[in-house]
């Protein structure tokens, strides 16, 4: 008996290829720093809107695709230049109204806050990131320039309240910290400005072999936006934190206006005692006092760019307003200033019994001139220094990265056989744009070479997965059968199977929807019933005579859509009619299992499996015939014994074939044998020499890969396949991947062949049940063989030892399960097997419990390997990955 190894090691062996579907980053370190408490809400936030599927609903996907298309990325700057500007353009245009500032800016906020929910509803990225709270004070600052909030009210006077010391220090204090304010708010709506980077020559420009570098040119724009960034924000930082700095100090400022009011304000109080107490000469001489000082303090400002325009004598009313009362005292005064429209203009200062007015457009203007060109300042370092530093970067970092990358790339080609995933299309610039945009900005640093690095993991794990099954100690004697004979006798399961990988009765086979024409002789007796059945997983060639097997098998050949312009060109209906006939009788009757049923079986199960994986539309009508071809002959010639046996015994097949999948070889030998006895038969006789010889080297490829010992490698080329070009398959839009090259496309024929050859238990149950025991009882005869000549009974073949449906199990944990997750991957039209086979598994584990009664603990072991067997299955399903129907 073969030694076997621990359990636990075949266990993790036999679910490799699950670990190539789970990205490297899921996996927890155990010296991994713990993520802060934010990035564990965003983790959160992003697991509950995955698992509802909102992030691949349509209202998401078209909201996301709104957000980031060229009309709302328009609206977006636009209202980002007028958030910044507009509202320093009114006071330029000394606007003296509210109305169409606050309806603009209104609109605007509107604006900036659907993008922001937006974008924080549909990207997880997005969320608590550096864009996310830049929007956000960007967003927020808008409430200072919208007056209805806390932006400044054109209709409004400035007042200004003068201490009775004469000062007014603390009233100073207040006003720098609300300028500080506005313009930190001002500045913060720059971070919406960083947007603008993108354009900056080098970042998304496509260079001459972008096709070639796309991977690092793609790095050095991440790297471009990451630096730029910060810098602009560095810069936005400056512009905000240092006027608070200033806060406290001593405000250098024209304090004359405030001292002006305090003397005035004295004489004005002089002027009121004297009403009150004092002669009427006293009174005179105290007005002519007061009109003499305001004349001098209107003068005072001659030379300045603000001044006074108004000064009255009064009094405050009971509601706290000042009323001028020149019936009192009326001062006569001239002045060069005039009441400016806007209101917000005027500063007012009102003490005790006198009032000032004092116009301030000009500095008001200049103070808004200043703050634009403060903006425009800002705006124009981060784009300058963006240019410098994306130069830099391209000089130190991407012109090398590009060379490295382009030598890999080349490399790369030279040793995979499928490079399909590495041959990118050329996208335009646009295209290119909005990847930048919607991918890079929003994004973690070097996310794309992440991708590139799972797909390597996935790779180097295929590469590790030696396939070879192990055993622990303690399974049942079943169980280790089972396993040693995938060690050391996989030759003889290659005919174990036999039904095809189909899905649902819904899909379409191809098979029933053919030209409507007559059909003569043989094929016209073939029952409608059953030419529907051949477009379900229900057909079952077992239930047939003799004569309509071969009519059948006649039928889906000259009649499946993918060929049946090329047969009726190519041959006769009586040829491929008596090509059948003659196969038909190079398959053994006497087989249980390997008779001509099951070559009918695997034939349609081909042409079934090429309609589901729309293979029909993608492979030549030539190659589809060949690969029929090949199915119907696959086994032709078997005499109802494995290789192994043939090895073992010297029969006369192994030494003729020196010990080399002597069956598959007498398959091939047959086939071509048949075709070349009669012309009656030839179905080759009127085809170029050219297409024949390409037709028998695949026909003999793809028989020949029917030998299980050539399953592992297979399973590996698929897995390897699907790793290169997984985005390819998901999308099932794989044609370009199929024919990349003749490999490529070879493997996936083989693949087909080798499905349907070895896939019954993907078969409905009644149908599974049925070939499974005629399997076995081929596998019985066999070791009835071998205890007749005194050699070793193989594996699976002593009728006395065996269990019918733990084998089974095994069987399809170990094989058929991996072989129908690496077809469904490919081909996700596929995965009605991988229903088929889970409710199967499962089918045979209970009617096992049932028949064998085992201990508890062995039944709960064996059950929950049932249990991973489907859930591995179900994951493959287009629903689990999210593909449409």
């Amino acid at each position: 008996m073969a030694k076997v190894a621990p359990f636990e090691d075949f266990e993790a062996d036999a679910t490799a290829q699950r670990a190539r579907r789970t990205s490297v980053t899921s996996v927890d370190l155990p010296n991994a720093p713990k993520r802060s408490f934010v990035w564990r809400i965003r983790d959160a936030i992003k697991s509950a809107a995955e698992k509802s599927g909102w992030y691949d609903s349509a209202a998401a996907v078209g909201l996301k695709k709104f957000l980031r298309g060229k009309l709302f990325n328009a609206v977006a700057m636009i209202s980002l230049f007028l958030a910044l500007f507009l509202g320093e353009i009114f006071v330029l245009a000394e606007v003296s109204s509210n109305i169409e500032l606050d309806i603009v800016l209104t609109l605007v906020f509107a604006v900036f806050i659907f993008e922001w929910l937006g974008l924080t509803a549909t990207d997880a990225s997005y969320i608590f990131g550096f864009f996310f709270w830049m929007d956000l004070l960007g967003t927020a600052s808008m409430v200072f320039d919208i007056s209805y909030m806390l932006g400044v009210d054109a209709t409004r006077i400035d007042l200004v309240e003068v201490s009775t010391e004469g000062g007014n220090q603390d009233n100073v204090i207040v006003v720098r910290a609300a300028r500080a304010a506005k313009l930190g708010a001002r500045a913060g709506r720059l971070s919406r400005a960083v947007k603008l980077l993108r354009f900056i020559p080098g970042m998304g420009q496509k260079d001459e072999d972008a096709d070639k570098v796309k991977m690092a040119r793609t790095i050095s724009n991440q790297l471009n936006t990451v630096l730029s960034t910060r810098v602009a924000f560095l810069t936005i930082c400056v512009v905000v934190v240092l006027p608070l700095f200033a806060l406290l100090q001593y405000p250098e400022m024209d304090d004359s206006m405030a001292t002006w009011a305090t003397v005035l304000s004295r004489n004005a109080r002089l002027y009121h005692d004297s009403l009150q107490n004092g002669t009427a000469t006293v009174q005179e001489a105290y007005a002519e006092f007061f009109q003499s000082e305001t004349s001098r303090f209107m003068k005072a400002y001659d030379q300045f760019s603000y001044g006074p325009f108004k000064a009255c004598y009064g009094q405050f009313n009971a509601n706290g307003e000042f009323e001028c009362r020149p019936d009192i005292l009326q001062l006569n005064y001239t002045s060069k200033f005039e009441a400016p429209a806007r209101q917000s203009f005027i500063k007012q200062f009102s003490q005790g019994n006198m009032q000032i007015n004092f116009d301030m457009t000009i500095p008001k203007q200049e103070e808004s001139a200043s703050g634009i060109g403060l903006l425009c300042t800002v705006v124009a370092v981060m784009l300058i220094f963006g240019l410098i530093m994306s130069k830099s970067i391209s000089e130190v970092a991407l012109l090398p990265l590009e060379r490295m990358l382009a030598v890999v790339r080349e490399r790369c080609q030279q040793i995979f056989k499928y490079t399909t995933d590495l041959q990118e299309e050329n996208e335009s610039d646009e295209d290119e744009e909005e990847y930048d945009q919607a991918d890079i900005e929003h994004s973690s640093e070097f996310m794309l070479l992440q991708k590139v690095v799972e797909k390597l993991a996935g790779i180097a794990n295929l590469a590790a997965n030696t396939g070879e099954p192990e055993a622990k100690e303690d399974m049942t004697e079943n169980e280790i059968m089972t396993l040693n004979y995938l060690q050391g006798a996989n030759v003889e399961v290659r005919g174990r199977g036999h039904s095809k990988m189909f899905h649902d009765v819904e899909e379409s086979s191809k098979l029933g929807d053919k030209q409507q024409r007559h059909l003569t002789g043989l094929l016209s007796k073939v029952p409608s019933d059953t030419i529907e059945e051949l477009a379900t997983p229900d057909f079952n060639a077992l239930m047939q005579p003799t004569e309509m097997k071969i009519a059948v098998a006649t039928y889906v050949v000259h009649c499946h859509e993918g060929c049946s312009k090329f047969v009726d060109e190519s041959m006769d209906q009586a040829t491929l009619i008596n090509f059948m006939t003659a196969m038909e009788e190079r398959y053994e009757a006497e087989n249980p299992f390997h008779n001509f049923s099951h070559g009918v079986d695997v034939l349609y199960g081909v042409a079934r499996s090429l309609g589901l994986t729309g293979l029909d539309r993608t492979l030549s009508d030539t190659q589809q015939f060949w690969l029929m071809i090949a199915a119907v002959g696959h086994d032709a010639g078997h005499i109802g014994v494995n290789n192994q046996y043939l090895v073992e015994t010297a029969h006369e097949i192994a030494v003729r074939y020196n010990d080399q999948a002597p069956l598959e070889n007498l398959h091939c030998s047959t086939l071509f044998r048949t075709v070349s006895s009669s012309n009656d038969c030839n179905i080759f006789g009127r085809i170029q020499k050219s297409l024949y010889k390409e037709m028998r080297k695949g026909i003999i490829a793809a028989i020949l890969h029917t030998d299980m010992t050539k399953h592992n490698d297979m399973m590996k080329e698929l897995g390897l396949l699907y790793q290169m070009n997984s985005e390819a398959f998901d999308s099932m839009d794989n044609e370009a991947v199929v024919l990349s090259s003749a490999s490529t496309t070879q493997t996936v024929m083989n693949a087909l062949l080798h499905g349907a050859d070895i896939s019954n238990p993907m078969r409905p149950w009644a149908i599974c049940f049925q070939l499974s025991n005629l399997v076995i009882d081929e596998f019985f005869a066999q070791g009835d063989m071998e205890k007749a000549a005194g050699i070793p009974v193989q594996m699976l073949n002593d009728r006395d030892k065996v269990n019918r449906p733990n084998s089974q199990i095994g069987w399809i944990e170990f094989v058929i399960a991996p072989m129908c997750e690496s077809v469904c991957n490919l081909f996700p039209g596929m995965d009605g097997t991988a229903e088929h086979l889970a409710h199967n598994v499962e089918k045979w584990c209970e009617l096992w419990i049932e028949q064998a009664s085992p201990p508890e603990e062995q039944a709960a072991k064996v059950q929950e390997r049932v249990r991973k067997v489907v859930a591995r299955l179900a994951a493959v399903t287009r629903e689990s990955r999210g593909i449409a129907m």
